[in-house]
């Protein structure tokens, strides 16, 4: 497998604990995790890359991401196989739970790239989700707050299936 680009978003310190997971679980393979805060120009050098955001406001991205988008949305995903993880509160955001992940989807799928990395919503308790196509996620939905206990089977479930799908 090529070396995988974990690119994360994080104020509180939650997301970065997700991709601390998902590194735990990717533990002999060749990866890099890279804070969007850091910049985002070595992108492009990854056929496999692993995107995390947490959702503020109305289904944004985080602030770091924020930033660095008018970057991202010209990045040439052709070849590239991503999956894509957003973290919010079901709960108290229950009308646009994880929507963050859908706006990294949606530039990603519009500049060529792969999505891979899909999720069942069921085990959720949200109204909607723009991250929701035919009944799946667009990538892996995280609850930290509410559901945090399930975060860890979850991870690991879902870099397995991403293993058998990267170049």
């Amino acid at each position: 497998m090529e070396k995988i680009g974990i690119f994360y978003g994080s104020n509180t310190g939650k997301t970065a604990a997700v991709a601390e997971e998902i590194e735990f679980n990717l533990k002999k393979d060749n990866y890099e995790v890279i804070n969007v805060a850091d910049g985002i120009e070595t992108m492009k050098d990854f056929k496999n890359l692993i995107l995390l955001t947490p959702t503020y406001g109305v289904g944004e991205v985080q602030e770091d991401w924020a930033n660095v988008m008018p970057q991202f949305e010209k990045i040439d995903f052709t070849g590239k196989r991503v999956a894509v993880a957003g973290l919010g509160n079901q709960f108290a955001f229950g009308e646009s739970f994880a929507g963050g992940m859908r706006v990294l989807y949606d530039v990603v799928v519009k500049n060529g790239g792969e999505v891979i990395g899909f999720t069942s919503n069921e085990g959720y308790h949200y109204e909607e989700s723009e991250a929701v196509i035919d009944n799946q996620f667009v990538g892996l939905a995280i609850d930290e707050n509410n559901q945090d206990d399930e975060t860890p089977e979850r991870v690991m479930d879902w870099v397995a299936e991403l293993k058998k799908k990267f170049y």
